[in-house]
């Protein structure tokens, strides 16, 4: 499908005389080919989701999920929701703006923005094959139960207080009449999607260029002579260095092989990748634009938290 994109981001690269594998090469391919990537799927996400607001009875669901059976069962939903999407960190952001600008509860937005990058369907399938189905099960309930977890945590402080004060539509703004027939509604859902594209593009630029850093000039090996040990100190600092890094879901299981061959235990790997899956410098980047610093540090502490307790259980059952 981005085979346009890799061939641009070679092509690219080229010019630059180095190799795509390693130190300027890599992180000019990664800045160009994750550019296009990400440029293409918040357009369409956010054109996708305005289309989606024009059809639903926001007004109603909103209420629905505001009351307590409609947030036990939303919490889930959303989770599952983010489970069935196959987005990065980064990509999720469109849909979780859309959730609040939608002025859903927000431990719903967050469910959905903690399961999405965590839990991927490609990544079961390979871990299913690579470390065998039950591990594939637990991996996947796990991302969900942190995503709800997270959700439920983000309801009880109150979180939307620590949104930027432009990032939820005033009350009854988001309720304003459905443009009348296709033609109006397909602008208006374009013209919503350059809006949100505009308010994150500064940010998604500073975010790729620290996600090309990290991705061209963290020596290779680093991470696994950290790991090495199976002290439980271990799992809370792989949480802690995967946190800023920028991993797509897809490459989880190549990694957690790696690891688990150089001799890190299965949990403290796991912890590691999914606090780089779930969290990434390049994402609280383009978070900035509607999160205050205090809800930029609390939605990373429930996940640090979240993939430390995952990786002290893997350990111990497996």
């Amino acid at each position: 499908m981005w085979t346009w994109a890799e061939w641009i981001a070679d092509t690219i690269v080229g010019w630059t005389g180095s190799s795509r594998d390693a130190g300027l090469g890599a992180a000019v391919h990664f800045f160009i080919y994750d550019l296009l990537k990400i440029t293409v799927l918040i357009l369409a996400i956010a054109f996708v989701m305005k289309l989606v607001r024009q059809a639903l009875p926001m007004a109603k669901l909103r209420v629905w999920l505001e009351g307590r059976h409609g947030r036990a069962l939303g919490y889930p939903a959303a989770a599952a929701f983010g489970a069935l999407t196959p987005f990065c960190s980064c990509s999720s952001v469109p849909i979780f703006l859309g959730f609040v600008q939608a002025r859903f509860p927000i431990g719903v937005a967050f469910a959905f923005l903690i399961t999405s990058p965590l839990v991927n369907e490609i990544a079961f399938v390979l871990m299913g094959v690579a470390f065998g189905w039950k591990l594939a099960v637990a991996y996947a309930v796990a991302g969900v139960a942190l995503g709800v977890a997270g959700g439920a945590v983000m309801t009880k402080l109150r979180a939307e207080r620590w949104l930027a004060p432009d990032a939820v539509a005033p009350a009854g703004e988001e309720d304003e009449p459905t443009p009348n027939g296709w033609r109006a509604r397909l602008y208006d859902a374009a013209d919503t999607s350059l809006y949100i594209y505009r308010k994150i593009a500064p940010w998604l630029l500073v975010a790729l260029a620290m996600g090309a850093f990290l991705h061209g000039f963290v020596p290779h090996g680093f991470f696994e002579r950290w790991f090495a040990g199976t002290g439980a100190w271990t799992v809370p600092l792989a949480s802690a260095i995967g946190l800023p890094l920028y991993v797509s879901a897809n490459a989880t299981v190549p990694l957690l092989e790696a690891f688990v061959a150089k001799g890190v235990p299965l949990g403290t790997a796991l912890a590691f990748i999914l606090s780089a899956v779930g969290v990434s410098l390049p994402e609280l980047t383009l978070l900035k634009g509607v999160m205050t610093t205090r809800l930029l540090v609390l939605f990373s502490a429930v996940v640090l938290v979240g993939t430390t307790i995952i990786g002290w259980l893997f350990n111990a059952l497996w």
